[in-house]
């Protein structure tokens, strides 16, 4: 028998020595089971889904940039005549804008274009101004952008007002 103390001396009873060998024995398997699992952790893909890593990391990528400063950046490039780069940045804000509204409520709107976002803060509002629509109108012209579509000068005046007008609506919070 290759371990013959596993049948003597491992037996239930009073005797001083089965005790001590009884501990060691028990003390060995909670270090193995340990080493295993830690093992089996440092191997294992980290979580799927919202993570407090991730969203500290949205937090952190998300308050990089400022929202007034991307509007400002859209003012100029319409001054400019860069009517698809203002619609650009418009877009950029409104997606900072309603971030930054989302993210408090461990919202994961990683993955959420503005109209997906804009109807999740309408929803979690009561009594606020409809924001849906011209959200949604905003993002329609962010396509046609994307298509490299000609954007005329007044619906980029047009994307940058409604930039404007949804960033004071958070500023003022009358939205989120």
């Amino acid at each position: 028998m290759p371990f013959p103390f596993l049948t003597s001396s491992l037996q239930l009873g009073e005797d001083p020595l089965a005790l001590v060998e009884w501990f060691i024995a028990s003390v060995a398997l909670v270090i193995v089971v340990t080493l295993v699992y830690v093992f089996v952790l440092n191997k294992s893909p980290p979580p799927e889904g919202l993570t407090e890593a991730k969203l500290e990391r949205l937090a952190n990528e998300d308050n990089a940039v400022d929202a007034s400063g991307t509007l400002e950046d859209a003012r100029s490039a319409l001054a400019r005549g860069e009517t698809n780069r203002g619609v650009e940045l418009a877009v950029k804000t409104v997606y900072l804008t309603l971030s930054g509204i989302l993210r408090p409520k461990h919202i994961d709107h990683v993955d959420m274009n503005i109209s997906d976002m804009a109807y999740l803060v309408q929803s979690k509002s009561a009594g606020g101004p409809d924001i849906t629509q011209p959200v949604y109108q905003l993002n329609l012209l962010h396509l046609k952008v994307a298509q490299s579509q000609p954007v005329s000068t007044q619906e980029a005046e047009w994307a940058v007002n409604t930039a404007a007008w949804l960033s004071q609506l958070a500023v003022n919070s009358q939205i989120g």
